[in-house]
This record gives C-alpha cells, sequence and structure tokens, in this order.
C-alpha cells in the first residue's frame, strides 16, 4: 500500500511540473487501477459464502482439519485470490479460481488448545486482487459447535481402581451362560459360534447378531478421575487438573484400542466398562465436558474411593 500511494504522489508531482501527457495517462491508469480493484474486490466477497465443518475426531492441540465449501453466487464474474483464515484460530488456505456459480471444496489445518465444547470460528475471507497493494475483509460467522476432546499423552500410565464390582459390568444384566455374561452385541463374523446368536436381534435387523461374552474371571475394569480440588480457584491446579483429565483420556484410548474392557468413573457419575466405538465417543465425550468442583461438591462412589483414584492433592 505504501509503495503504491508513493508512486502515485510521485506521479501526480511529476505530471503538474512537466505538463508530459504520458505522465498524466500513467496517473489515470494508477488511479483506475484503484477503482477498479475496490469494485472487483467488493463485488466478489459481496457473492461468496462459506461454511465450515470438523473432519474427523478433534483432540486438544493436535492438528485438525476443517472442511471449506465456498460458494460463487456471482453470475459473471469469476472469484480468485480469496485467501480463508479463522478468526481466533490459527490456519488459513488460499482458494483457487471459482467461476461464477460454481462451488470449491478447500481443506483448512488449525489446532483448538483446549478440550470441551466450542464454537466454530468465524472464517475471514480476504480479497487482495486484481491489485495486491490492497485488502478487502468478510468475516462470516459459522453456525454449530464442536466438541475438542482431551490432550492425548504418550506416556500416559494406567491406574486401575474398582476391581471384580460385577454390579457395574453393563449397567444392567442382560444375560449369563456359557462362557461368561453378555458383554456387547454385534454383526456375526466368520469363526463366530453360531451358539452365540442372538436370535431376537437377527429377526428384527435381518441380519446375524451374535453375543459377545465377556471371560468372568475379567474383572471390570475402572479408570476412576476425582474432580474435587483442594482449592477451585487455584490457577495451578486447574492446569494440573487438565493434564489429570488428558492422562486419564488417553490411557482409555490406548486399552480400547487393544480391545480392552473399560469403565469411567467422574465423580458421582459411572460409565460401566464396554468396548468398541460406542464406549470410546462416551468416555471421551465425558472427559472432555468435565469440571473441576470444590471439596465435598461431587464425591467419589464409596466403592471406588480406596485404590486407583486419579486425584489432585494440595502439595505439602
Amino acid at each position: 500500500m505504501g509503495v503504491f500511494t508513493a508512486g502515485v504522489l510521485t506521479l501526480a508531482m511529476a505530471a503538474l511540473n512537466t505538463g508530459n501527457n504520458a505522465l498524466y495517462l500513467l496517473l489515470a491508469l494508477a488511479l483506475g487501477a484503484f477503482v477498479a480493484s475496490g469494485v472487483l474486490s467488493r463485488h466478489t466477497l459481496g457473492h461468496l459464502e462459506v461454511t465450515a465443518r470438523v473432519r474427523g475426531e478433534t483432540f486438544a492441540a493436535a492438528p485438525v482439519r476443517l472442511q471449506l465449501t465456498l460458494t460463487n453466487s456471482s453470475r459473471w464474474l469469476p472469484a480468485f485470490g480469496v485467501t480463508c483464515r479463522l478468526q481466533g484460530a490459527p490456519g488459513q488456505v488460499v482458494a483457487p479460481l471459482v467461476p461464477p456459480g460454481r462451488v470449491a471444496e478447500l481443506v483448512l489445518p488449525t489446532v483448538f488448545r483446549r478440550r470441551g465444547e466450542h464454537p466454530l470460528p468465524p472464517v475471514c475471507l480476504e480479497v487482495r486482487m486484481p491489485l495486491p497493494f490492497f485488502i478487502k475483509s468478510v468475516r462470516v460467522s459459522q453456525p454449530g459447535r464442536v466438541l475438542v476432546y482431551p490432550r492425548r499423552v504418550s506416556s500416559a500410565a494406567g491406574r486401575w481402581g474398582g476391581r471384580g464390582d460385577r454390579q457395574w459390568e453393563d449397567g444392567k444384566r442382560i444375560g449369563s451362560g456359557r462362557g461368561g455374561e453378555v458383554e456387547l452385541l454385534r454383526e456375526f463374523h466368520s469363526g463366530d459360534d453360531r451358539r452365540d446368536i442372538h436370535w431376537k436381534q437377527t429377526a428384527r435387523q435381518q441380519r446375524l447378531i451374535v453375543m459377545e461374552r465377556r471371560d468372568p474371571r475379567d474383572p471390570a475394569r475402572f479408570l476412576v478421575l476425582d474432580r474435587q480440588l483442594p482449592r477451585r480457584d487455584d490457577i495451578q491446579l486447574l492446569d494440573r487438573f487438565e493434564d489429570l483429565v488428558s492422562e486419564v483420556s488417553s490411557v482409555a484410548l490406548r486399552r480400547l484400542a487393544h480391545g480392552d474392557s473399560v469403565g469411567l468413573v467422574v465423580g458421582g457419575a459411572v460409565i460401566p466398562p464396554g468396548r468398541g466405538g460406542v464406549q470410546v465417543r462416551s468416555i471421551l465425550r465425558t472427559l472432555a465436558l468435565v469440571e473441576a468442583v470444590g471439596p465435598g461438591a461431587d464425591p467419589l462412589p464409596q466403592a471406588f474411593v480406596r485404590e486407583g483414584v486419579y486425584r489432585l492433592v494440595e502439595s505439602p
């Protein structure tokens, strides 16, 4: 912008002092380009729409990709030189040429720093063309929210509580018999024992459904998080609590990925042990939304207060 302004002023002074028609022509071209740039960029921004959505699962402090859909509603002018950036979050992407009435799909990498449920950040559209000296921008708010799971920690160590407490095995006991209690229902795979077919669900879903049973010698395993802090307003304790939540989440992910049955206790809330994608999402959602409380606000059930508890205590 400074170079363009200095050039125009220099042309104007030279044209006035010399009366050279060529200099007048160059000055007119420069000013005309300035006006054309403003008109074209305003037209482009006025006919652009953008929507953003999250691709895949989102973990705190980990790269995530947002899918941007950029629509050019102009009937006669293409959109080019458009930069899409997030307001309040890192990341930007430059859109290719978007013809009139067409749509472009873009991938914008970004990072969400903290876990929890957050509104999608607004997308800022910037146009620098046809003159790159000037930037015009518009802010487009995005509907919807994104659930950010706790940060993943590779060195997290597992602590297990509530071993052998069978009353929490599956929320409700749906049967027992050969091979132990039923833990989940799933689609029949080659090699499964046909004696495990669940006939009612098979008839209902019109496909073979089998009962997967837990070895009765395999104890119920819980990750237990005490969300009570000695002081609720202590910034250092709150930061340590975030580390604790990340540790619990990472252990749960690792064990579930290995096919283990994992339950979760957070304060007075209990998620019975289970496996599979539904259990993963249930545990991650609970840990993404958990908040620290003060002493006595949300005590653990008595069955889980002794061993294997993730808990913060006051430093001596």
